[in-house]
Parts: structure tokens; sequence; C-alpha cells
């Protein structure tokens, strides 16, 4: 039969797998929401150089089809900005889920680590107390010579 600590053992490094799969989805979820805020900024700087290209030209004189084509272009950006609004919630929502399940299997980790050295300890103990009652046992059957 397994000694405890190997049993353990196989039982902490299946932990440590599952947290290195959840360092990877944190990762993965950390750059997923840093590349929606850039892709947000630019979406926003975009819209307002467009509008402010197109209020530049407004002051030399549009004419009304370019005004609403500029417009309608202007109404599908700002939708654009809506529903990545809207995509960016979501991935932080999941962020902070990762984060948690992250937590959760990190402690996991910890926890399988400290049992398992716990019982590392305790089977030296063992161990020890093993040794130390056979070397008494055989201190007491050899006999000194002046008996």
């Amino acid at each position: 039969m397994k000694k405890r600590s190997d049993r353990m053992s196989l039982l902490a490094d299946l932990a440590e797998r599952k947290k290195r799969q959840a360092d990877q989805f944190l990762a993965d979820s950390r750059a997923r929401v840093t590349r929606d805020e850039a892709t947000l900024a630019q979406l926003e700087q975009f819209l307002a150089e467009y509008q402010q290209q197109l209020q530049h030209k407004g002051r030399q004189g549009v004419a009304v089809d370019q005004l609403l084509m500029a417009r309608a272009f202007i109404e599908k950006i700002e939708s654009t900005l809506r529903q990545h609004r809207e995509a960016m919630k979501t991935n932080r929502e999941q962020l902070e889920q990762v984060e948690q399940y992250w937590r959760q299997t990190y402690g996991h980790l910890k926890a399988m680590q400290k049992l398992t050295d716990r019982a590392l300890d305790q089977e030296r103990a063992d161990a020890e107390k093993q040794l130390q009652k056979a070397l008494d046992e055989r201190s007491q059957l050899i006999r000194p010579p002046f008996i």
C-alpha cells in the first residue's frame, strides 16, 4: 500500500495542474479585457476625429446628402460603441468569475501542499519512533560483558 504522502502528492500534482490551467484562463481573460479597453479607446478617438472633421467641413458648407451619410455613419459608430461596451461588460464579469475560480484553485493547491507536508512530517516522525524502538530493543538484547 502506498504511503499517505504519496497519495497526497498525487492530489497536490492534480491541484497544481488545475492551478496552471486557472493561471492561463486568468491571463487570457485579463488580456481580453485589456484589448477591449484599447479597442474602445480607438473607437472613441475615431468617432471624435470624424465628428471634428465633419464640423470643419460643415463650416465650409456641406451638401445635405453628404451630411445625412455622415450622420448615418456616426450612428453606426455609436452603435458599434454600445455593442462593444456591452461585450466589455460581459468580459469584465467573466474576468471576475475567472479570478474567483483562480483564488479557489490556488487555495486548494495550498491546502493540498500543506496536507502533503503534514503527511510527510508524520511519516518521518513515525519512522524515527520505529528506529528509536528498534535501537532500544537492540540495546536491551546486547548484554554488557560485566554482567
